[in-house]
């Protein structure tokens, strides 16, 4: 469990769990070469409050538009947009078991870049030697990490709880020409 901080760098009351891990890489130039990893788990019950109702929605809203946004603040905070938002993000989250966010280093300390031209697929080999393979299919913008949403009733989800399961699993991230390989010995709930 990591402690959020602040911008003032002071701790908030909000925790994620962060798991740390090694493993290994290849791609077209190495084989098997150092990995770190670092794999964020957010459940959907942590940030539901802002969906209770619209005046709770328009609050956290308004908390993440700053003075200085003030020509996005008008169109963000309007009635008409925000009941859309609302209902809208209000289902996304109602649909959802939470959020995985990866974080892959080469050689331990370089963050690997995500882009939009490579699809990333995961495969999962599971503790009873069962597999689990997906596709994202989501376009990413370049970024030093992997996210996606675990949709209830979906392939996500089957990811999600995998990696969520006390159980060990083994995990296998292809994105392009790179396989980044590692290992989870079991999620301690």
């Amino acid at each position: 469990m990591v402690d959020f901080v602040s911008d003032s760098s002071n701790k908030t009351s909000e925790k994620i769990e962060v798991f740390f891990g090694k493993g290994t890489f290849t791609n077209n130039l190495t084989s098997n070469s150092p990995l770190k990893i670092k794999l964020r788990l957010s459940k959907n019950d942590e940030d539901g409050s802002k969906y209770q109702n619209l005046e709770s929605y328009y609050n956290y809203m308004d908390s993440l538009i700053t003075e200085s946004e003030s020509l996005h603040r008008k169109r963000i905070l309007n009635k008409k947009f925000l009941v859309k938002d609302y209902e809208r993000q209000k289902f996304n989250y109602e649909n959802r078991l939470g959020q995985l966010w990866f974080t892959l280093y080469e050689n331990n300390d370089l963050p690997i870049r995500f882009d939009t031209t490579n699809r990333i697929i995961i495969l999962l080999k599971l503790f009873d030697n069962s597999e689990i393979y997906w596709v994202d299919d989501t376009k990413l913008s370049t970024n030093n990490y992997w996210t996606f949403f675990a949709k209830k009733n979906s392939e996500s989800a089957k990811i999600y709880k995998a990696i969520t399961d006390p159980n060990p699993v083994r995990v296998i991230i292809s994105h392009g020409t790179s396989k980044y390989k590692f290992s989870i010995d079991g999620y301690n709930k």
